[in-house]
C-alpha cells in the first residue's frame, strides 16, 4: 500500500521510523511530543508548499500524534 506524503498514515510511519531508528522500545508522552515537535518544525520551516497544504499536513500530524497517544502507544511499539 502506498502512503501519501502528509497523510495521517504518513506521519504515523514517520513517528514509528523515528522510534525504530533510535531503538526506543517504550514510548512516553514526552517522547511523542518531541517527535511531533520535530516533524512540525520541518513542516513549518523546511517544507516549501502552498499554505493550505501546510495546514492540512499539520492537522494530519496532530491527528496522527493524538491517535497514537490515545492508542496507548501500542501500535507504535509492536
Amino acid at each position: 500500500m502506498t502512503v501519501l506524503f502528509g497523510s495521517v498514515e504518513y506521519f504515523e510511519r514517520e513517528i514509528e521510523e523515528y522510534l525504530t531508528d533510535n531503538q526506543l522500545e517504550e514510548v512516553t508522552e514526552d517522547q511523542l511530543s518531541v517527535i511531533t515537535s520535530k516533524l512540525e518544525t520541518e513542516l513549518l520551516y523546511d517544507f516549501v508548499c502552498d499554505e493550505r497544504i501546510r495546514k492540512e499536513c499539520l492537522n494530519n500530524l496532530i491527528f496522527a500524534s493524538g491517535k497514537l497517544k490515545n492508542a496507548g502507544f501500542q501500535s507504535v511499539c509492536e
